[in-house]
Order: C-alpha cells, then structure tokens, then sequence
C-alpha cells in the first residue's frame, strides 16, 4: 500500500483541480500543475518497513524517561474498524514525545502504522529524511493566499483514504500551553472531511460505502521536561526555535526518570453518520457545520478519556493557598473530600497511589519534588510542601490536566453565590449566572448544548446544595453549605483565568474607542500590566500571567464585538464586559476566603459583609 507523487498526478482528479485552479486564480495549467507538482513533492511519504523500524528504534530511546500506561480495552474492537475503513487518530497535544508514544501503544496491539501530519518546522535534516519514509508527512503552518497547496492536501488524503490508510494529527494545532485542551485548528480537519466528501461523491451511490473512524486519543504525562519552557512562552518569552541542536539537548533531557505516560482511547466516530445526521437536520452536508461538530465532538470525547493524575491532585491542593505552605495533614484536608467527589462521580483515576493516605502522598509529593516544582522545608517541627518560586504555571500545567472535570462544579459554586446576591427566584438566578459564566468561559472549555449544560449544573448545584430549588438562601446560608461539602474548587479552577481577562478587560474599557485595537500589542501590554498586578497582590495567582488566557480574552471581546472602533456606544458596552468580569472575580474571591477560613479552621462569617462591598 502507498500513494505517490506520480501517482496522483496521473489521476483525473488531479487534472481536473489543476483547472479549476488555472480559472481561478488566472495561472496558467503549467504554472499551476508544476507548483502542484512541488507541494506534493514536498508532503508525499511513505511507509518502508526498514526506516519504520529504524524510526520505532529511535522513537522508544526517545521516549525512554517514561513507562507507558496504556488502558485498551477498546483497543481490539477500534482494530477490527481498522480492518474495513480509514482510522484517523486524533490525540491532545501535551509533548513532542505524544506520536512516538502513540506508535509504541499502537505498535504493540498489532495496528499498521499511522501516516502522521506534523509541522513542517520539525523537518529537521536528516532526521526528516528517516521520517517521511516512516509515515511523517511534513506540512505548512500557514497556507494563506495559496490555493494550490490546500488543494493538493485534500487530493492527497483523499487518496490515502481510498487506500485505507490510517492518519494521525494534533488537532490543537501546537502543545498545550496551559495543561488543558487548547481550542482545534480547524483546517486539517476540513481538508479530511472535503476529501471524504469527494470520495463520496465520486463512488455513486450504488457503490459500498467507506467510512472513516475518527478516534479520540488522551495522552498524560507524570511530568514533562517540556513544561518548563512551555511556561516561559506563556508568560511572555520567546520560543526556542527547533534545531539540530535544540533536539540533541531535548535528547539528552529524557534520561531522567519521569514516571509514567498514560495513554486512553475514547470512542470512535463514525464520519458518516455526522454526514448523514447534517444531511437529515440541514438538507446538506456543508463542511461549514460538519467540521466544527465534528472538532467540538473528538474534543469531549477527548476530556471524557482523560484520566486524573497524582500529580494534578496535589498541585490542586498547593496551588492558590494565599502563598501558604501545607503540612501533610492539611494537603489530606483537601484532597479527602476532592477524592470523595472524584468517587461520586466515577471520574477515571490513572493509578493505584491512593493519595489518601499519607505514603501515596509522600510518593506524588516527592515526584514533584524532584522536577523542582513543589518544595519541602523540614526545619520546622513537621515538613511543610508549596509550589517552589517561579514554578506556579508549571504546577499550574499540571492541575489544569482536571480542570475540565470540575469546571462545572466551579460555575455552580459561582452561581449559587450571584443568585444569593440577586436575591429573587433562585432557580431563574442561578440558572442565568450560570449561562453568563459560560459564556465568559466558552474559549477555555468545550461546553455543550444548554440542554446538557443545563441538566450537568443541575446535578452540580444539587450537590453543593441539595434541595436549592425550594430555598431561599444567603451567602452565609451558600458557604455554610459549601462548609459541609469540604470541598471548594472555583479559585483554583475558573479563578486563574477570570483574573487574566479581567486584566485584558480593564485595558481594553481604558482605551480610546475610536482607535483600532492592535490586539498583539494589547495582549504584550496585559502581561506587563498582569506582572505589575501580582507584584502588587492585586492577583491571586501568576498563572493569570498568562499570553494563552489572554488570547481568550481578546477572542470573547472580539466575539463580542468590543475590538470594533466606535464611540460612547463601544465604551459603555466595554466597561459592562470589565464589570461583568469584576463581579465574577468577585465571587471567587469568596470562594477563595472560605476555602481559607475552613483550612485555618477560622470563622469566617464576615465573608458575606465583604462580598457586598466588593
């Protein structure tokens, strides 16, 4: 099996896109088909069983920090789809070591090798040389203004399709900078979905029909090397460009021990059944609606396979204690009630350390140590653990890998506190303070429909406080609650980036309405201004030092249509964004004192006079 070069441009489809192209775009088919012709060149690889076992050899030294956890149940039955149709594995992105990961979990239950689409700026020579005959299929980062190019790539999958061939990409478009699952990068996925698409069409309909499975992949580090350099990007760094040299030190960096890498498969979707589902609600299957479906789809189906690590459940506990450091004692505090949750919900754990108990603790406790994110001073009369200075969004990095599992919580608890506010009907109350934070939150995390949304804060709120329907509560009345729960989660959840578009929100409602917004140097401006809030404590945490959550800002304000140029009209309506902000900065802030209060055993029945002066 193998597509090449010559091959597809013997092929009508080919011929038939160069014209269209020359129409388009006034070239002449010459022109036309020698860029062609070169953009094939440059993509088309291949499957040699001599350099894919070479790459497989390089690829388990490579990945050699870390044992792999791979829970695959379903991996038999995704096999046998295998046998009949196109497999295409789509993974988060957390590491550079995610696809050579992947291929040794693959590998090992017999699956052919994936034809993987990645960046061209790791097409390194003469490691790029091994690659593309080993599957990798080099692609640009940008396409914009070439036409040729995307054209190719659809003519190019659709013939792998046609062969049956299995595919893999990183549909995030980059490494997670955050620790959470970034927004998709939609154009592979349309380029894949037009290619099916054209297969369709060109098979007629008395032809048997080949469908493609889209399999969801979750891939979770212990701890990552990368996180590092990850996190000073994210605070305003530049990225080290990738290089000969860049990868031997990266080479070299995976000698050390890292724990485990956990590797989960959720369940396939089927392409043609979203085809046909748009066809039956729409009349058509526009590329338009399909793609997004079908991006929003894997997404969940992605969270819902990620499994929580020890190392997210103690960076949760450390993380946002007003500086504090904790005994293990108190570490137990908050993580016993977080793990109760945890079981209420059968939420997928990775491992048989039981933070429960004092030694599992110890043990992620000192996993983490010996990364240098978390440290213990042992002068005292008992060792006490905090996340070490400089490392918070590396901790953060890693608590975030949850934060999808309770984010729902953290609204409800948000909720329940602007409708004790509000005062009137509570369900209306809550329910619309709900739908706000969502709608502040919608870049961040992969929401559903406001059916199931509605129905997910329901069983949140019912949780935090059962029987709300028919009460009428206060704040005190909401945080006593909350007290007897144990378990408070919005600080360290929805806080960090609350407090980041804040920063943006306020900037943005200073800035002259009538002027265009250059939001690359808006978001360079906040960062600043972020880092001088933190200096100043006017933030909680650093992890809001963050260009990632500032990017979502400028995405809801430009959603909103606050990054327009207007005049009294845009101003007010950007000062309402800022003060939406603030009041739900606000609330966590109570949130934040409570969760404090019950750790230092404190009353803190003074909490709801503060909130009303906030």
């Amino acid at each position: 099996m193998g597509v090449s070069v010559d091959g597809i441009i013997a092929s009508p489809e080919f011929a038939a896109t160069v014209v269209e192209l020359s129409a388009r775009t006034g070239r002449t088919p010459e022109d036309v088909g020698s860029d062609a012709r070169h953009c094939l060149e440059e993509m088309v690889a291949d499957v040699e069983p001599r350099s894919t076992e070479v790459w497989d050899r390089f690829g388990r030294w490579l990945s050699r920090s870390y044992s792999v956890d791979a829970a695959g149940d379903n991996l038999p039955a995704i096999r046998q789809l295998g046998l009949q149709h196109s497999l295409v594995f789509l993974p988060n992105h957390r590491s550079y070591l995610d696809p050579l990961v992947l291929r040794r979990v693959l590998s090992k239950q017999g699956f052919p090798p994936n034809y993987i689409l990645g960046g061209m700026n790791l097409a390194m020579w003469p490691a790029s040389v091994l690659a593309k005959r080993s599957g990798l299929i080099f692609i640009r980062r940008s396409t914009r203004d070439d036409p040729v190019y995307p054209a190719m790539m659809r003519l190019y999958l659709g013939r792998l399709l046609q062969e049956h061939a299995n595919l893999e990409w990183y549909f995030e478009g980059g490494r997670t900078r955050t620790g959470k699952l970034r927004p998709p990068r939609m154009g592979v996925l349309r380029y894949l979905i037009d290619a099916f698409l054209g297969n369709e069409s060109r098979q007629g309909r008395d032809a048997p029909r080949e469908d493609v499975y889209i399999v969801p992949v979750s891939i979770v580090y212990d701890q990552q090397h990368e996180v590092e350099a990850i996190s000073f990007e994210d605070t305003g760094g530049a990225k080290t460009p990738e290089s000969l040299g860049w990868l031997w030190k990266f080479a070299r960096a995976q000698s050390t021990r890292r724990g485990q890498v956990h590797v989960r498969f959720g369940e396939p979707l089927s392409l043609a059944s979203v085809v046909d589902d748009a066809r039956e609600r729409a009349g058509s299957a526009d590329p338009t609606t399909v793609v997004p479906r079908v991006a929003f789809e894997i997404a969940n189906r992605i969270n819902d396979a990620t499994p929580i690590t020890p190392s997210a459940l103690v960076t949760f506990a450390l993380l946002d204690n007003d500086g504090r450091a904790l005994t293990l004692a108190e570490l137990l505090d908050i993580l016993d009630p977080l793990l109760a949750y945890v079981r209420e919900r059968r939420l997928p754990l990775t491992s048989g350390i039981d933070l429960a108990r004092p030694d599992g603790l110890r043990q992620a406790l000192r996993t983490l140590q010996a990364e240098g994110v978390v440290e213990c001073y042992d002068g005292g009369l008992q060792p006490v653990y905090s996340i070490a200075e400089d490392r918070f969004h590396e901790a953060a990095f890693y608590r975030n890998t949850l934060a999808h599992w309770f984010v729902y919580r953290a609204i409800a608890e948000n909720a329940l506190l602007a409708a004790a506010e509000a005062g009137g009907d509570v369900v209306d109350e809550t329910w619309q303070a709900a739908l706000e934070l969502r709608d502040l939150l919608k870049f961040e995390f992969f929401f559903p429909r406001k059916r199931e949304f509605a129905e997910d804060i329901r069983r949140e709120v019912s949780l935090a406080q059962p029987g709300w329907e028919s009460q009428q509560f206060t704040v005190d009345s909401v945080l006593d609650r909350l007290d007897q729960t144990h378990l408070y989660v919005s600080h360290r959840i929805i806080g960090p980036f609350l407090e980041a578009y804040l920063v943006v929100a306020r900037r943005l409602a200073q800035l002259e309405p009538a002027a265009p917004v250059d939001t690359d140097a808006l978001v360079a401006e906040c960062l600043g201004i972020a880092r001088q809030d933190w200096l100043m404590h006017r933030l909680h945490s650093p992890e809001s030092i963050s260009r990632d959550l500032m990017q979502g800002a400028i995405k809801l304000a430009g959603n909103r249509d606050l990054l327009s140029v207007g005049g009294d009209d845009l101003r007010k309506r950007r000062e309402d964004f800022a003060e939406e902000l603030r009041a739900a900065v606000a609330r966590v802030s109570i949130i934040r004192r409570a969760a404090l209060g019950q750790l230092e055993g404190d009353g803190r029945r003074t909490v709801s006079r503060e909130f009303r002066r906030m």
